[in-house]
């Protein structure tokens, strides 16, 4: 494949301490997590800006930290969930909004990881975070308004749902059966363990939330307690460990206990290459044969039924699966009957649908297919989607009353 062919595919893991930067490309397609500094594995880049006194540039993460050190300017921190309070700063006798900082952080970032080339086009970009909230989505739609990349490129998941694409990415031996991550930070410990049918294709993926507990000054104790309550009964081929609580050679009995027929690993970029998988098998670079439907993804589909070329079909409004968050469609139709449509509500694997029939009320009465409808799909919840239907009317011979109907469709 020649170079201008190439497509770059990037995973962010972002929270109000750091980012980490993973990129994989068309050619080679295996997440690579890259450092801000040449050379070395610090993959956590500080969350921090700072303008240069002498030059007025931004310099950013370590470099960040090292000009307020050196009295060359102000560090600003917390970037992320400063720009969730709507905070201001004053750098050089003018405000700035936070969440202006923390765009620009990012348009750094995302061109370290684009470092290989400017005729490496981005496929595709994904950001990761511990969770998702309305507020954070709110605040991220307008951060990517900012990086100068098509919005259809970039989606957004949770740690959670790195975990799945990031596990079931590794080497058969490493996924054949179920796998877990430990996550350690402060003092608490938290295990996602993961499962899946096998029996099915695609086959559907569920991933438990188990809460550990606090660890004690004995943590080697402590753990090695809480190891055989979490995998008893339980065929496990791989253990992730995944956070600061890690550090340090405090594992003895721990972790022999860990790797007794399995593979443990340790490190902190599991999310980012998760997020960066993610990016590739979104755009179709990488085979995928799962389903995972976690508290982020919709339950269900929504479709309309439309004849296209002299046959009948279903038109997918919103999918199973996708972020609710970003869930949204719109399309426009010719109204082919009564002043009603249908919407088809189904469950992923279900045979099954349920209709739901929104009626336009005091519709202008038109000769049969002379009325045209937008109709506008918005997920509200991952069980929840707002329907918008507008009159269009037809041309210069029917014009649009511009009548509005909304209706909410909602599964328990």
């Amino acid at each position: 494949m020649a170079d201008n062919e190439q497509k770059i595919y990037i995973g962010i893991d972002l929270n109000d301490s750091y980012a980490m930067v993973s990129f994989a490309t068309t050619a080679h397609p295996e997440p690579e997590t890259v450092s801000s500094v040449a050379g070395s594995e610090m993959f956590q880049i500080p969350l921090a800006i700072c303008m240069a006194s002498a030059s007025g540039q931004w310099v950013y993460g370590d470099e960040a930290i090292r000009f307020e050190k050196a009295d060359m300017g102000r560090c600003e921190q917390n970037l992320l969930s400063r720009s969730l309070e709507r905070d201001f700063t004053i750098i050089r006798n003018e405000t700035y909004e936070v969440r202006t900082l923390l765009a620009i952080f990012l348009k750094k970032i995302l061109q370290l990881a684009g470092k290989l080339g400017p005729r490496i086009e981005i496929g595709k970009v994904v950001f990761t975070f511990s969770r998702l909230s309305e507020k954070l989505m709110e605040l991220m739609e307008y951060i990517f308004t900012q990086l100068g990349v098509e919005r259809k490129k970039i989606t957004t998941i949770d740690y959670m749902e790195s975990f799945y694409y990031f596990a079931l990415n590794q080497k058969r031996e490493l996924s054949m059966h179920d796998v877990a991550v430990f996550q350690y930070y402060g003092k608490n410990m938290v295990c996602w363990y993961l499962t899946r049918g096998r029996q099915s294709k695609p086959q559907l993926v569920q991933i438990l939330d188990i809460d550990c507990g606090y660890l004690t000054e004995n943590r080697d104790y402590d753990f090695s307690q809480v190891i055989p309550k979490v995998f008893q009964k339980k065929i496990i081929s791989s253990v992730y460990l995944v956070g600061d609580g890690f550090d340090g050679d405090w594992m003895k009995q721990s972790l022999r206990l860990l790797c007794q027929g399995r593979r443990a690993f340790l490190g902190k970029n599991l999310f980012t290459k998760g997020a960066c998988y993610a990016a590739e098998i979104l755009e179709g670079l990488l085979p995928w044969d799962y389903i995972y439907i976690g508290e982020n993804e919709m339950k269900f589909n929504v479709s309309i039924k439309v004849r296209k070329n002299n046959e009948m079909a279903f038109h997918t409004l919103i999918s199973a699966g996708d972020n609710w968050y970003e869930a949204e469609s719109v399309c426009e139709t010719i109204l082919d009957g009564p002043g009603e449509v249908d919407f088809w509500m189904q469950m992923p694997r279900s045979r099954e649908a349920k209709i739901e029939t929104l009626e336009l009320t005091n519709l202008p009465s038109r000769p049969k297919k002379t009325t045209r409808l937008r109709i506008h799909a918005r997920a509200v919840s991952d069980r929840a989607v707002r329907i918008r239907i507008r009159d269009l009317g037809l041309g210069e011979f029917f014009k649009a009353s511009d009548m509005v109907w909304e209706h909410i469709m909602k599964i328990k």
